[in-house]
């Protein structure tokens, strides 16, 4: 009898444990669960999502982008994706810009000159009436030009760097290029020189054709290079 309620006993007390540690265990991941309360309020918690109608209306391309350049410049108490990738730029050595110094006409210069054009194809009387019948067509050297001013330059230093040319060239600096170059080999330029396009030694035999947009009277060096074996 004395032997069964000494069991009893060991086995309550066993039982007792087991339940202090489950509670242990349970009050442990309710503390790893607890969340800080935010410092600050959050993006677009004054917004009324019932209320959608009742918000401000930009009404213009122009207002947008000026909202939204102001909203970037403010500092929020959260780390955004800017913070992050500045945080690892940091700690790397920027590569230095050799390129030739641009400075982009200003927002008002752009969006006068592009009041200008809409005015003067508004004129046209051949032009509206194409874009009536839509037979209107947009020439594509005209295309290429206008991309060559614009975004020409950032997408072919997007182009060499991912391919590593300014990596084999010089490792610690790139350049935007403002001047576009027109290669072609041969005598009637047949084997015109394009981004990624390949040429047979028999094709490039001659001396290449090379054409660009200077002022005049201004003075150029041409660099002829080999990134394959700058290394």
């Amino acid at each position: 009898m004395a032997l069964r309620s000494t069991a009893c006993v060991l086995l309550r007390a066993t039982v007792d444990a087991g339940l202090k540690h489950q509670a242990r265990g349970l009050r442990s991941t309710a503390v790893l669960g607890h969340r800080s309360l935010p410092l600050g309020p959050m993006p677009n918690e004054d917004i009324n999502w019932t209320q959608l109608d009742s918000l401000e209306k930009y009404r213009s391309y122009t207002r947008y982008v000026r909202a939204a350049e102001e909203a970037d410049r403010k500092d929020v108490w959260w780390k955004t994706y800017r913070k992050f990738r500045e945080e690892e730029k940091t700690e790397a050595i920027e590569p230095v810009n050799i390129g030739l110094p641009y400075q982009r006409p200003s927002r008002k210069t752009e969006v006068k000159e592009r009041k200008k054009v809409m005015l003067e194809n508004k004129k046209n009387p051949e032009m509206e009436r194409d874009n009536r019948l839509r037979t209107f067509r947009i020439p594509l050297v005209k295309v290429k030009a206008q991309w060559e001013q614009t975004n020409g330059p950032f997408h072919i230093k997007r182009l060499a760097e991912h391919y590593g040319i300014y990596k084999d060239l010089f490792p610690m600096a790139y350049f935007v290029p403002r001047v576009m170059l027109r290669v072609a080999y041969g005598e009637d330029s047949s084997a015109a020189v394009h981004y990624g396009n390949r040429l047979t030694p028999s094709q490039a035999a001659q001396a290449p054709q090379i054409d660009f947009e200077a002022e005049e009277n201004s003075l150029w060096t041409l660099l002829l290079t080999s990134p394959g074996t700058s290394k």
